[in-house]
């Protein structure tokens, strides 16, 4: 699920919680699910419904999705900030360049080339040769 605001994630829990018993069940979070995001898969519903569940009672109560949002939405803070640290003309995307400097960050010289053409391959969606700070934080998130 994509970072909400506190209100935001307050209007999906009320139209989720359709029976308004106070958690979510799986059938609940998916319609839920495919009306805020249409395209998002079976799998991926299914793999965001265990990874909430934190107590494995097959529900998710409101304090879990709550608290499952407040998380996500630090490290959306986080992975922005780290974003706009590598873009360094401030274009909203990281050239191969930016890339390369974020990559070389983090590991040795003679690895950067192969691991700034594999991250290209995975988070490049649209294929332009850049990163958009959705396809960055897609990788990541």
């Amino acid at each position: 699920m994509s970072f909400m605001t506190p209100q935001q994630c307050e209007a999906f829990w009320r139209r989720a919680d359709r029976d308004g018993d106070g958690e979510l069940t799986m059938g609940e979070l998916k319609k839920a699910m495919k009306r805020f995001e249409p395209n998002k898969s079976e799998r991926d519903i299914t793999k965001m419904f265990l990874g909430v569940d934190k107590d494995g009672d097959n529900r998710i109560s409101r304090r879990e999705f709550m608290s499952a949002m407040a998380k996500k939405a630090k490290k959306s803070q986080e992975l922005l900030k780290m974003f706009k640290k590598y873009d360094r003309n401030g274009d909203g995307s990281l050239s191969r360049r930016e890339i390369r400097k974020l990559i070389g960050d983090c590991y040795e010289p003679e690895m950067v080339d192969v691991v700034v053409r594999k991250f290209l391959q995975q988070t490049d969606a649209s294929g332009d040769g850049e990163i958009s700070y959705e396809e960055f934080a897609s990788f990541f998130g």
